[in-house]
């Protein structure tokens, strides 16, 4: 964690020791190889690494293609088939950096965002606190994006039955991803792999819970998390497996 803000210095020390990360100052070494830096700006956070000169990832949904029609806002698109016409209610309990979430806020749908890792829920937090800064993004989601950080299994215990889970279980290849290359490294560096068994017990909790349906996206490669889904929607390098539940 580091400031290159005068004015934003006590958050950064703050933040480092609320998430137990170390804190350093602007007369550091270079980011070591391998390690990722929380950096505040004046008007943004980016994440940095070693090849980080004078400019990182800046941490936000700015460059999330929002164009409808053929865009990723179309209701054509397989996210939003998968998620069905008849759903209000979303709870993305494996929501990483927000991507999605974002995405199905924009498209009208009220989802709640649970991201298990703290240093990953502080940057959604914080991507989610930009978008309220800016007319356009503030507008797109309204008040429609919640963020929940801790252990997707005891939030979803706690919660109102959704009409939709969302699960989005990090898949073994980077390059299989369904993420943007760069925030699927970062995952990969900051959140380890849950296990088969973790993933599915989350999968078991979300169908017992939703509403209508649980949506699994993998790899359109990947085998499916759990066989017997009742259809499933392709996308270029992407698929979403859906699960009625009809509770």
């Amino acid at each position: 964690m580091q400031s290159l803000s005068s004015h934003r210095t006590d958050e950064a020390i703050e933040l480092a020791s609320s998430l137990g990360i170390k804190h350093v100052s602007q007369s550091d070494d270079p980011i070591p190889e391998g390690e990722l830096r929380i950096v505040l700006l004046d008007d943004r956070m980016e994440l940095w690494d070693q090849f980080s000169r004078r400019r990182g990832m800046r941490v936000g949904f700015q460059s999330i293609d929002r164009r409808v029609g053929n865009g990723s806002l179309s209701h054509k698109q397989p996210l939003a088939r998968a998620i069905g016409k008849s759903a209000r209610t979303i709870v993305d309990a494996t929501a990483g950096l927000g991507h999605d979430s974002f995405l199905m806020a924009c498209m009208g749908w009220h989802v709640k965002a649970i991201e298990r890792h703290p240093v990953i829920g502080v940057l959604l937090k914080e991507s989610v606190r930009d978008a309220i800064t800016h007319p356009d993004l503030s507008l797109a989601i309204e008040d429609r994006l919640v963020v929940h950080q801790g252990d997707a299994v005891e939030i979803l215990g706690d919660m109102d039955a959704p009409d939709v889970i969302y699960l989005d279980p990090m898949f073994q290849d980077v390059h299989g991803s369904a993420l943007p290359r760069k925030p699927a490294q970062i995952l990969r560096k900051v959140v380890p792999l849950d296990g088969i068994e973790e993933q599915i017990g989350l999968f078991e909790v979300s169908r017992n819970l939703a509403r209508q349906r649980v949506v699994v996206k993998r790899s359109d490669k990947s085998p499916p998390l759990v066989d017997g889904s009742d259809i499933s929607y392709h996308g270029k390098i992407v698929r979403y497996d859906v699960y009625l539940t009809g509770t």
